[in-house]
């Protein structure tokens, strides 16, 4: 049997509407040493059939079926099943475009440990620059960290990597985990990376419109998230050779990031939260200085008129209460 160069491992949750898109855009591009290795994780609607009938279509797809247990349980048991010389991860909903493996492969065979490549939204929110070619350390970015890690994530992201399968020896996604576990699986990967090729083009299509996506949904836990992950954060940095300065400047930019984001959520996200929690929520996010002037920022871009200067006002006093109370009137409760 032929030596497998790729496997592109797939986490199916209920997914039949998309996954025949999804593997089509791999397969179609493909070479015929790779591997495209489905993970039914206990999907209850047609994707397993699904699965298996994409699999006595094409020799190179593997299904493994299991129980429920979340996409990092998916993405686990693909990485134990893989056996390519290079590994990408591509969500059931998402696509890749044509030339990804023309333009990433030869790399990777040149002696790169990782490939990053672009990405386009379906919503249109990613705006990105990746430098073009071959680094020989991701230390040559130390100064331009924050871009790479909170301006855009590149870093954090899953779906626009492909690593040689020797980098993610003993790295694992943390099952626990509802949220930033690409994240701290990324940054474990990274720092066992040497080389590392950039492609500039848009490769990835990544379709964030669902209502259940991260971005459209209402979630209560990214304070939570950030806090957990900020030792793995400052441990990538100094790794990479940033400075002390830039390890601060990093941190509290990602800090402040996340409480902006966890406050748009509030704002802007219909799901029931119980009052006090809610205010808690928001004074808890407002407390740090660096953090209000992010929030604050946040909603003078997002914000026009009246509710700018009533929203800039209750970020600026920390009016937790007051922001509770104009959630809650918003949704009608």
């Amino acid at each position: 049997m032929s030596e497998v160069l790729l496997s592109v491992i797939v986490p199916v949750y209920n997914a039949a509407a998309t996954l025949e898109k999804c593997a089509a855009s791999v397969l179609g591009q493909a070479p015929e040493t790779a591997e495209l290795i489905l993970v039914d994780d206990g999907s209850a609607d047609a994707s397993p059939a699904l699965c298996d009938r994409l699999a006595e279509r094409d020799g190179r797809v593997r299904v493994l079926h299991q129980k429920n247990g979340g996409a990092s349980a998916a993405r686990n048991a693909g990485l134990a099943a893989a056996r390519g010389r290079y590994l990408q991860f591509v969500d059931a909903d998402d696509w890749v475009n044509p030339g990804l493996y023309a333009a990433a492969l030869p790399a990777l065979e040149a002696g790169a440990d990782v490939c990053f490549f672009g990405v386009d939204t379906l919503l249109g929110d990613v705006k990105e620059t990746l430098p073009a070619g071959r680094m020989e350390s991701l230390s040559g970015l130390a100064g331009n960290f924050a871009y790479y890690l909170v301006d855009t994530g590149l870093f954090a992201a899953l779906y626009n990597k492909i690593f040689r399968r020797s980098a993610l020896r003993g790295v694992r996604f943390d099952e626990a985990l509802k949220v930033n576990e690409d994240l701290l699986f990324c940054l474990a990967a990274l720092k066992n990376c040497g080389p590392a090729y950039f492609i500039p083009a848009a490769y990835y299509v990544c379709d964030n419109r669902a209502e259940g996506s991260l971005s459209r949904r209402l979630r209560t836990d990214l304070l939570d998230a950030e806090e957990y992950t900020r030792p793995a954060v400052a441990d990538f940095l100094a790794h990479y050779g940033a400075s002390e300065a830039e390890q601060r400047q990093v941190l509290l930019a990602r800090q402040g990031g996340v409480a902006a984001a966890q406050c748009a959520m509030l704002l802007g996200r219909r799901g029931a939260l119980p009052f006090g929690a809610c205010r808690r929520l928001f004074a808890r996010l407002l407390a740090p200085a660096h953090c209000r002037a992010a929030v604050g920022s946040w909603v003078q871009r997002c914000y026009t008129g009246p509710a700018r200067l009533v929203y800039g006002a209750c970020v600026r006093f920390r009016l937790a209460g007051a922001l509770a109370l104009l959630r809650s009137l918003r949704a009608g409760r």
